[in-house]
């Protein structure tokens, strides 16, 4: 008798795990949609601005399941979906501890793209990793009720998050979620320390369609060249101290790249930035651009650093070392990022930020010729 009861839990076990697994499977190939309740556990910035305080919201996110019509990239990358998402959050408790005042930062509301790649699989569960990136509107500003942390109601965000994800039936999963949420606008308006919040969150999303066969990917089709050589320029504004006044930049790259995979390139080259406003002690309010405060027209580095591409686009990375830049503080480094989009086999967008240490300097956008 205890061999056959034996044999039966094992029985309805095995039974159990190829409905989970038969679940996961019938999602794997399906977009969804999902909503997403969330609580913030910590908020803090830059400088000495502590802060304290409870945050609420939510996201609903679409997931565009790239398996669909997988392509090289996506495939050799891992990718489990492209995301949209929406992103609320209440903010009206969170108040700096120096000078706590109520409702200082306002709600937030943010799109962002993003992608979602799993990471492990543990029997019922899968454990996801889910970037993204854009465009943060804050209710408050600095302009708006002095608040140091934001400096502008437009912002860009960034997100880094992980997932564990359960499904409960062929269409239907629920998650447990922890994501750290960052915006700042790149130094267009000063002050702007920047705010993070982490958040914990509680999910659950639909398959929209049926789940059917993964396409065959024709990686023949996707041909990319091994050596390229780019030329950019690019021009944008750093804020001037408690004004809604800007200093205008233009930068200027030149540099070759080696693609190593579908999606991957590294890259090395020459920034120049040319001041069209310098800092001059005289106007020290006016012209002032904390540690991207140059007393020549000219800055000039070298930088290397990952291209990340998908298809058309690409996400850029780099580190760089001044070759020349008459500074007011001590700054020998700099790093950058930002985006690119092919137009054609020779033309792309491109938008860049220039970073020293932990401060933004400016946010970029242009032109760039790859040949």
């Amino acid at each position: 008798m205890f061999n056959l009861n034996t044999a039966t839990i094992k029985l309805n076990l095995f039974l159990a795990l190829i409905t989970v697994a038969f679940a996961a499977n019938a999602q794997q190939n399906a977009h969804t949609l999902e909503f997403n309740l969330q609580k913030a556990i910590n908020s803090f910035s830059a400088n000495q601005n502590k802060l304290q305080g409870n945050a609420y919201g939510g996201e609903l996110i679409f997931h565009y399941n790239v398996n669909r019509g997988a392509k090289k990239w996506s495939s050799d990358l891992g990718i489990k979906s492209i995301d949209v998402i929406f992103n609320y959050k209440r903010m009206h408790n969170i108040t700096r501890v120096a000078a706590p005042i109520k409702g200082e930062f306002g709600d937030s509301y943010g799109l962002l793209g993003g992608l979602t790649f799993p990471l492990a699989n543990m029997s019922k569960a899968e454990l996801e990793f889910t970037p993204g990136f854009g465009i943060l509107y804050a209710g408050e500003s600095w302009f708006s009720n002095q608040n140091p942390v934001v400096g502008s109601k437009l912002n860009f965000g960034l997100k880094a998050g992980l997932k564990l994800n359960v499904p409960i039936n062929e269409k239907t999963a629920v998650s447990a979620n922890l994501d750290v949420l960052h915006y700042s606008n790149g130094g267009t308006r000063v002050p702007n320390n920047g705010l993070n919040v982490v958040s914990v969150g509680l999910s659950v999303a639909r398959a929209l369609n049926e789940n059917i066969a993964a396409s065959k990917p024709n990686f023949e089709k996707e041909v990319y060249k091994k050596h390229t050589f780019d030329l950019g320029i690019n021009t944008g504004r750093r804020g001037v101290y408690q004004s809604r006044d800007g200093l205008w930049r233009t930068g200027l790259y030149g540099g070759y790249n080696y693609r190593l995979t579908s999606y991957l390139a590294l890259g090395a080259g020459v920034d120049a930035v040319y001041y069209h406003t310098i800092y001059d002690a005289n106007r020290n309010l006016e012209t002032y651009q904390s540690k991207a405060s140059s007393f020549d027209r000219w800055r000039v580095g070298a930088a290397i650093g990952p291209d990340l591409w998908m298809g058309n686009l690409a996400f850029m990375a780099k580190y760089g070392y001044y070759i020349h830049y008459n500074s007011l503080l001590p700054i020998k480094t700099y790093w950058t990022a930002g985006a690119k989009y092919k137009l054609n086999n020779w033309l792309a967008l491109q938008s860049k930020i220039y970073i020293h240490e932990t401060e933004a300097d400016y946010v970029g956008f242009g032109l760039m010729l790859t040949k």
